[in-house]
């Protein structure tokens, strides 16, 4: 293998490309990747932790051909540091090593044998569905959140579709058990999905990093073959879909209309950002104490210290009061875009609906927290 790629280009690929390497795994080979050279296709690399793959085409001069696994975190490393000029990597002097010169900086690195690496993927040679990048990221931003993180609790740690012909809509849903979201969007109504699926959500987290830094308008989606398929110009990403069946989310859905309370969005980040300075670790719930002359929010003890704020709201009804996880109050807030927030509360024992007003196609909801009652409130 002979080539040579620009600094930026090749700096930018191993950025995708190191992230998606595992160097957790218990398969050493997992934590390099496969860099293929063809003379007049320039360069193309593949990275993969068995569930997310990532194959990257980019511009490079090839000289030779050549296919080489090398490790992904230290080329990043080392290319992350050169200067922006012209990178040559080659192979042939000495069987097992790859040279990487750049200026005045040189480094020999070993590589392995391709053939001890997993077979790169086919992507679709024609795609079903081709989405917006803007409507893909905004769904993303709004959802990825709310699902779990612990990859023990494997069927909450994705993100569930499923399409309803009947309503003209397909439904986004996204939990990890404390708090839900839900999207019925008919932007995507003629979108081809035949059954629900459940996308991990390290897969969608990956690709949402590479939607927010890629300039592309158009996403090809496919799902097959027990895969999702995504394509972005030069980067095609295939995640495997999640077995087994999604939760019963709509039992925690309240079926009965609660109490409408309409406060300003951002008042009410400022006012949560402010109490939270008091906040002893990040699953302290915040009361929320609905009066007739505002929102009174409140963290802490006598024991600890309290803080307090006082925000205006529309609510005329008797006092009621809530406990919610400031945390995922905060999370919420940040992913509605209305200016104007619109919370639905129903007794102690139900979540409570947090949505943008206006807004139909989207809701989220919290489990309600117990704080033990203050005697002077």
């Amino acid at each position: 293998m002979d080539i040579q790629v620009q600094q930026p280009i090749f700096a930018k690929v191993l950025n995708y490309i190191q992230s998606i390497s595992d160097k957790k795994s218990t398969m050493p080979i997992l934590s390099y990747f496969l860099m293929e050279a063809q003379e007049n296709e320039g360069l193309k690399l593949f990275a993969t932790d068995l569930n997310v793959g990532l194959i990257i085409k980019t511009e490079a001069h090839v000289s030779k051909s050549g296919t080489i696994l090398l490790p992904s975190k230290k080329l990043f490393s080392i290319v992350h540091e050169l200067p922006e000029k012209i990178i040559h990597i080659s192979t042939g002097e000495k069987e097992g090593w790859c040279n990487i010169t750049c200026e005045k900086s040189r480094f020999r690195l070993p590589y392995l044998d391709a053939s001890s690496f997993p077979k790169v993927p086919v992507l679709p040679e024609e795609f079903s569905n081709t989405l917006p990048s803007e409507l893909l990221l905004s769904i993303l931003e709004k959802t990825l959140f709310a699902a779990a993180n612990e990859e023990t609790r494997y069927n909450l740690n994705c993100i569930f579709m499923k399409k309803y012909p009947e309503e003209e809509i397909m439904r986004i849903v996204a939990t990890d058990g404390h708090r839900l979201v839900q999207m019925d969007l008919s932007a995507l109504k003629d979108l081809t999905l035949d059954d629900s699926i459940m996308i991990p959500k390290r897969g969608m987290t990956e690709l949402k990093r590479i939607l927010s830094d890629a300039k592309v308008s158009l996403v090809g989606f496919e799902v097959k073959d027990k895969n999702a398929y995504f394509q972005m110009e030069n980067v095609g990403m295939v995640v495997r879909l999640m077995e087994g069946d999604y939760p019963d989310y709509q039992q925690v859905i309240p079926k009965t209309r609660g109490r409408l309370i309409h406060i300003n969005r951002w008042d009410l980040i400022t006012g949560l950002r402010r109490v939270s300075r008091i906040a002893n670790d990040v699953d302290e719930g915040a009361k929320f104490a609905f009066r007739k002359d505002g929102l009174i929010l409140k963290i802490g003890d006598a024991n600890t210290g309290i803080a307090q704020e006082v925000i205006e709201t529309s609510y005329e009804g008797d006092p009621i009061t809530f406990a919610f996880n400031y945390r995922y109050c905060l999370d919420i807030l940040g992913a509605i875009e209305e200016e104007e927030v619109e919370i639905e509360l129903l007794d102690e024992d139900n979540p409570g609906i947090f949505r943008g007003k206006g807004n139909a196609e989207v809701f989220y909801l919290i489990m309600p927290m117990r704080i033990e009652e203050d005697e002077n409130e």
